[in-house]
């Protein structure tokens, strides 16, 4: 086996975008690695076609589709994030704006045609 560590995902809602890089860099270089062994094992060594080598590309392609997965997670996530951020950057200021209405009475009107008066 190899001396090589799997690296660990960093937490996506803490770590900056090149932390994350690093990490499905280091992940696909791995997984790229094993599974070109495997094929050159199965592909010049062995007698022929065989359930192995449909074996390998059913693992294969099932590993590519988690990562697409993950880095497609990872993505969205990221993108709500920064809609959050924007939604909250606006929050404030509509708040501030609106504030001081909250605390304010209703006025009241009369009109010349009725005798109680009217909520606005």
């Amino acid at each position: 086996m190899s001396s090589a560590t799997v690296p660990t995902l960093p937490d996506l809602k803490h770590a900056d975008a090149a932390a994350i890089m690093d990490f499905f860099r280091s992940y696909l270089e791995q997984v790229v690695t094993l599974h070109t062994a495997a094929f050159q094992k199965v592909l010049f060594e062995g007698e022929g076609v065989t359930l192995e080598l449909a074996e390998l590309f059913e693992d294969a392609g099932n590993t590519y589709i988690r990562i697409s997965e993950s880095i497609s997670r990872h993505c969205l996530q990221r993108k709500v994030s920064q809609v959050e951020k924007q939604l909250d950057a606006g929050v404030e200021p509509a708040l501030r704006r609106v504030k001081p209405q909250l605390g304010a009475k209703p006025r009241v009107r009369r009109s010349k045609h009725l005798t109680q008066p009217v909520k606005d």
